[in-house]
């Protein structure tokens, strides 16, 4: 395997997995499970709302995977520099790594009610809500990989290693959850740093679009 373009994909899936929006759900989603359904309840839950995220944003990267085919390799390059561009704008105006997702965490308590399919349909949605609007680490792999001459088959699994490093967060706080330690410091822990990974995703960003745009 290409050792530069596995360096790239554990960079950017490990600062793409620091998500205040989604911890924030999924913390509300564990913290009522626990309290109506007992260790096992937060276990099953756990489970199956972190399944339902790696499906989804899956999903969504093997969409992106597919069109970008469809693209000029410069067209990639410039929109990985426009979307480090906007994190940076972001963080200069002290509005990066917003907490939002409230609505979700609301229905978060539901969920935790009804079991485990709901916690996966949950889970469903925050992929396919809260992650798209911050998945610029995911797009920047993709062009990345795509300007490196990755075939689609090849791309695919990939994302599926890629995925498996963005859930690894998620996977932590469900055992920390399930085991009855203190969740909610780990997700603390977590969404402090938020605004160092998003720097340093904006850096990521900016590296890859040059590069895409001088070797495309």
């Amino acid at each position: 395997m290409d050792l530069g373009l596995l360096a790239a994909l554990l960079a950017d899936a490990a600062v793409d997995s620091v998500n205040p929006c989604t911890f924030y759900v999924y913390t509300a989603l564990l913290l009522a499970a626990g309290l109506s359904q007992g260790p096992r309840g937060v276990a099953r839950c756990a489970a199956a709302f972190t399944a339902a995220v790696y499906i989804g944003y899956l999903l969504i990267g093997l969409g992106v995977g597919v069109a970008s085919m469809a693209l000029p390799t410069w067209l990639l390059g410039a929109a990985a520099l426009l979307y480090a561009a906007s994190i940076a704008a972001r963080l200069a105006l002290g509005r990066g790594a917003g907490g939002s997702g409230g609505w979700l965490a609301r229905r978060a308590v539901r969920a935790a009610a009804a079991g485990p399919a709901a916690a996966a349909v949950l889970g469903f949605l925050a992929s396919m809500t809260l992650l798209p609007c911050s998945s610029g680490p995911l797009f920047a792999f993709i062009a990345y990989a795509r300007a490196r001459g990755t075939p689609l088959t090849m791309l695919a699994a990939l994302l599926l290693l890629y995925n498996a490093v963005f859930v690894a967060p998620l996977a932590a706080i469900g055992l920390a959850a399930a085991a009855a330690t203190r969740a909610r410091r780990i997700q603390e822990a977590l969404t402090r740093h938020a605004a160092l990974s998003e720097a340093v995703s904006a850096l990521l960003l900016a590296a890859i679009g040059v590069y895409v745009l001088l070797t495309g």
